[in-house]
């Protein structure tokens, strides 16, 4: 494996830093995905409480069977969303070992530059 250059770095973190506006348009989008299903879950859930018919708790169960699948839905969304944050963090791990290596790759050019200004 060939040591990056310079030139290298300064491109991955380029890309790094267009992957981290990317990531966080998507959050945008996928947190508004997930309040809205989370949303619509409760106010059918609500609703279908109110119109079923029988004992508290026989209407209360009845809505629940009546929206489980968009619970699921909301629940998968704030998970999407979860995974979604966590990608974020690794993006910005990357550009934190960017930067470490960028100060590595310039320490050793330093050093070089040093060790052949003393042979001279």
């Amino acid at each position: 494996m060939s040591t990056p250059t310079t030139n290298d770095v300064i491109l991955t973190l380029a890309q790094l830093g267009r992957d981290l506006d990317n990531k966080q348009r998507e959050i945008r989008d996928l947190d508004e995905v997930a309040v809205r299903a989370r949303a619509r879950y409760e106010v059918t859930m609500s609703r279908n409480f109110l119109k079923a018919e029988g004992a508290m708790d026989v209407r209360k169960h009845q809505a629940i069977v009546d929206t489980a699948d968009l619970k699921l839905d909301a629940e998968i969304a704030d998970q999407v969303l979860r995974a979604a944050r966590e990608s974020i963090r690794v993006l910005r791990d990357r550009l934190d070992i960017g930067r470490s290596l960028n100060s590595a790759i310039k320490s050793e050019w330093a050093a070089q530059g040093a060790g052949q200004a003393m042979a001279a």
